[in-house]
């Protein structure tokens, strides 16, 4: 007997079947796109400080390469082997000396004899004019002025604008405000740790909801260190602003009282002024009245002295004359008869002073000539050692010209080698800039090269944007069955009915 057949059959939601269709439109839509290629610049050319440097680099390496140092090197190796120059030298001379020539004996002027002076007559003494006197006039005194009183400078009023707030504020401001947010960091690091301890017993240290309650507790504390320091720095000013008032005022009255002072002080020495103006013009008005009498009196007595001290004057000088005019004719006698003896005496020494010139200069002679030969003995000693010394520091010199040329050759290939180094690395440098370029050109080739495979690659890009689209959406089938019931199939039903 023979069993029923079955079949089943799978088919889409519709909906999902639209949104395949419509995804797909979609992706085909973006995979139909044209390609579109960058036409910007991609790569940087060399700014103008770079192609400048360029340009240095290459004159830079110009400028070294016109002189080959190896010429130099190679003239330096194949230059000849120093040789030390002979040295000679010459024996001292003994220069010539003078023979000593006789002293001469100068000749000496004969005395002449002395001549009395005519001495003039004396005139007869005049008796001078004597002024007569003359009234005394009583010296004009002046009047007393009046005091002035000093000017006084008024107080200058200052307010808080002028002041240096600065300078009254306590120092120690700073000190108690670090103390104070020390205080505060502790018990912020206290209220941290509790936080951090809550965070391990809740199992959330080290996430984001411990952070949050770590920055939680220490909120508190960041806006009291805040309004702390705030606080203190404003108290600190508010008291210095109270101290500058203070100061500030004090000044002002003292001040006032100052002015006040200096304007009594300027009253009462106006006042001793003028009463010492008063009694001063009394004084000299009584003064100048006592001095014309007494002038008066003075010069009426001043005549009579001088009227006859002119005429005793007169006297004397009379006297005076006729003796002294004996007196000159008796010194002018003796000066003559003084000044023979001494022309006399006078001719005697400067003979005996010649003979002895003349004997000293033939001994001084004869003494300078043997010291000048000593002298010339001694400089051809000294001259000899001098050439000997000469000699040998020549000797000396010439053996060091070698030593020194092979040191000097030893600079120069120094020298040389330096600039060769540094043409080495002008060489160096020059191939850096040609690298630089060749990586300038290398990166627009690479660019324009990526360029190329970005539009190769762009078609299978699109196909893979096209099934994108339809790979990401889930897969919902649906399976119809259907049976077809055979004699096999009811003989079991009712063979199981049985059963």
């Amino acid at each position: 007997m023979s069993k029923g057949s079955s079949t089943s059959k799978q088919e889409l939601p519709a909906w999902q079947k639209q949104m395949y269709e419509e995804a797909y439109s979609l992706g085909k839509g973006v995979s139909q796109q044209p390609f579109i290629p960058y036409t910007g610049a991609q790569v940087a050319g060399f700014n103008p400080d770079q192609l400048r440097q360029f340009e240095a680099t290459r004159g830079m390496v110009g400028a070294s390469q016109q002189y080959d140092p190896r010429a130099g090197l190679q003239a330096l190796a194949t230059a000849p082997t120093p040789t030390i120059s002979p040295v000679t030298g010459r024996t001292a001379q003994i220069g010539q000396v003078g023979t000593p020539q006789a002293a001469q004996i100068q000749r000496i002027q004969g005395p002449s004899a002395a001549t009395i002076q005519a001495m003039p007559t004396f005139g007869g003494a005049t008796i001078q004019g004597i002024q007569d006197p003359r009234v005394a006039q009583i010296a004009g005194v002046q009047g007393p002025q009046a005091a002035q009183i000093g000017g006084v400078s008024t107080p200058q009023f200052r307010g808080l604008l002028d002041a240096n707030i600065g300078a009254y504020q306590s120092p120690y401001t700073q000190q108690v405000i670090d103390q104070s947010m020390a205080d505060i960091q502790r018990q912020a690091d206290i209220s941290r740790g509790q936080a951090q301890s809550r965070a391990i017993g809740a199992g959330a240290f080290g996430g984001s909801r411990s952070a949050l309650l770590e920055g939680e507790s220490q909120r508190p504390f960041i806006e009291q260190m805040a309004r702390t320091s705030s606080g203190l720095r404003q108290a600190g000013f508010e008291q210095a602003q109270q101290a500058a008032q203070a100061d500030l005022a004090r000044q002002q009255q003292l001040g006032v009282f100052g002015a006040e002072q200096a304007q009594q002080r300027a009253l009462q020495q106006a006042q001793l002024q003028q009463q010492a103006g008063l009694t001063g013009f009394e004084a000299q008005q009584q003064r100048a009245l006592e001095q014309a009498r007494l002038g008066q009196q003075a010069g009426l007595a001043g005549y009579q002295g001088r009227l006859s001290t002119a005429q005793r004057q007169a006297d004397l000088a009379q006297q005076a004359g006729l003796a002294g005019q004996d007196i000159a004719a008796q010194r002018a006698i003796q000066q003559a008869q003084l000044q023979q003896q001494a022309g006399l005496r006078g001719y005697e020494g400067d003979l005996q002073r010649s003979l002895q010139q003349g004997q000293f200069a033939q001994q001084a002679g004869l003494l300078g000539a043997e010291q000048a030969q000593a002298r010339a003995l001694e400089q051809a000693r000294l001259a000899q050692q001098t050439g000997m010394a000469e000699l040998d520091i020549a000797g000396r010199t010439a053996m060091m010209q070698p030593e020194l040329e092979l040191r000097a050759r030893q600079q120069q290939a120094g020298l040389l080698g330096g600039q060769l180094e540094d043409q080495y690395r002008s060489l160096g440098l020059l191939g850096g800039v040609g690298q630089q370029q060749q990586q300038l050109q290398q990166r627009a080739m690479d660019q324009a090269y990526n360029e190329f495979l970005r539009a190769s690659g762009y078609g299978q890009q699109q196909l893979s944007t096209l099934l994108s689209g339809l790979s990401g959406m889930p897969s919902l089938v649906s399976q119809t069955d259907k049976k077809k019931t055979g004699p096999g199939d009811i003989i079991s039903s009712v063979l199981g009915l049985f059963g």
